[in-house]
């Protein structure tokens, strides 16, 4: 059963895994989360509340998920390129919105899990390449969080995980899935994504920037599933000093924290 607070923004389970190789990285600060002094003003107030009580937390760098694009730059032309926007972390209760607003929600999110067939098709012969008797290599199943990024960051980069290759088979199968990051910041995830006033956050977005989530920190997180030769899962118990979650059971994972 689905988690009533997941939904999922993109399935590669059909396609085995992406290779660091198929993965890249465009970081630029148009990606960053849109503001305004009064929202400013809002995430201050909310940071020195929960610091006053939790005097344990602290604020750090986060990459935050623009948006994502699913192409093959050899197979698949610029026209049939699949990109979409994230969906809101943590996700709302749709129960909770009116008709009209449930039904645009709907669309929305049907949308956002919409891929073309010819991009499917693309990615699937791709991997069905790499995947033959001999021409394996290890599955990356979930996309390798940038260890560093660059503090010249304003102009937008493309940063490759770089894999070393034998095969040139695997060497020309080109980028698939593209992740576009800004950054963001933990006081801004409690600030915003956090906070009790996120559905009116979302309105003022939509109607200023025609974007629900461009107000939202949106901060990109990373974890995985460990499973062990006798075909156990590890699971860690979070800790009782966190902002969220507390004392409840977790995949191993956080928030990659770059270093500007």
């Amino acid at each position: 059963m689905m988690d009533s607070e997941v939904s999922v923004l993109l399935h590669c389970a059909a396609w085995r895994g992406l290779l660091e190789s198929q993965v890249q990285v465009e970081l630029s600060e148009r990606f960053n989360r849109q503001t305004d002094p009064a929202l400013e003003r809002q995430i201050e107030e909310v940071w020195t509340e929960r610091v006053s009580k939790e005097s344990w937390l602290f604020n750090g760098m986060k990459f935050r998920l623009h948006s994502f694009c699913l192409a093959s730059s050899c197979s698949v032309s610029p026209k049939h390129q699949s990109c979409t926007h994230p969906p809101l972390i943590p996700f709302l209760d749709l129960a909770e919105e009116p008709e009209g607003e449930l039904q645009d929600s709907r669309q929305r999110m049907e949308e956002n899990l919409c891929v073309t067939d010819s991009v499917q098709e693309a990615v699937q012969t791709n991997l069905d390449k790499r995947n033959r008797p001999g021409n394996q290599r290890e599955n990356v199943d979930s996309v390798c969080a940038l260890s560093r990024a660059s503090s010249g960051y304003s102009e937008s980069k493309s940063i490759t995980a770089e894999h070393p290759s034998k095969n040139t088979e695997d060497q020309g199968t080109g980028h698939l899935l593209t992740l576009r990051l800004g950054l963001t910041c933990y006081k801004d995830y409690l600030g915003t994504n956090w906070s009790s006033r996120v559905a009116e956050l979302r309105q003022h977005g939509e109607v200023e920037f025609g974007d629900p989530l461009a107000l939202l920190a949106q901060p990109l997180g990373v974890g995985a599933v460990l499973c062990t030769d006798d075909g156990q899962v590890v699971l860690i118990r979070r800790s009782q000093r966190v902002a969220e979650a507390g004392g409840l059971l977790d995949i191993p994972g956080g928030h990659p924290e770059p270093k500007v």
